[in-house]
């Protein structure tokens, strides 16, 4: 299967203000790695630690600033992609926040390839009954059961789904 451009497969961590950003870029043909991104973004987490992803204000308190982190971004991969997340609503929220940041709202296609439900709806059709979080396709899908988030590894699992459903 050829998109029409490459895909960039975007995660944060955090539900208010993202904390983390992680993002692979997948080859338009191939869907294989082309190159990838992780950074902490500097937050402040008033004494509140995240459970799920494990991140702590020492992680964060060193960490570039929302606006720095939106221009490294926008400087590796440009706009001229589909974006890809899982279960992308807040995770396109909060690309818009990151972008707008550094003093420009970039023009991402409109198309936004959400993976959880290809995936969901793959697995339906193979006699799936178990949950429909992330934890659970992703294990059906053959994944290792995740301690804390990571958001750059919860992407190349989303990645890795993908290529399932579509090769």
């Amino acid at each position: 299967m050829k998109f029409p451009k490459d895909i960039l497969v975007i995660d944060f961590e955090g539900m208010r203000a993202p904390k983390q950003i992680g993002a692979i870029l997948l080859d338009k043909d191939t869907l294989a790695e082309k190159d990838s991104f992780v950074s902490y973004i500097h937050a402040n987490l008033q004494g509140r630690s995240s459970v799920k992803s494990g991140i702590t204000q020492e992680m964060l308190n060193g960490a570039p600033s929302q606006a720095e982190v939106g221009q490294e971004f926008f400087e590796r991969f440009g706009s001229n992609v589909i974006i890809a997340s899982f279960v992308a609503e807040l995770d396109m929220k909060h690309l818009r926040t990151l972008t707008a940041s550094r003093n420009g709202e970039e023009q991402y296609d409109y198309h936004v390839l959400d993976i959880w439900p290809i995936a969901y709806t793959h697995l339906l059709k193979t006699g799936y009954q178990g949950g429909m979080n992330s934890e659970d396709i992703f294990q059906a899908f053959g994944a290792k059961p995740r301690g804390s988030h990571d958001a750059l590894e919860d992407c190349r699992i989303a990645a890795d789904v993908l290529r399932k459903c579509v090769l």
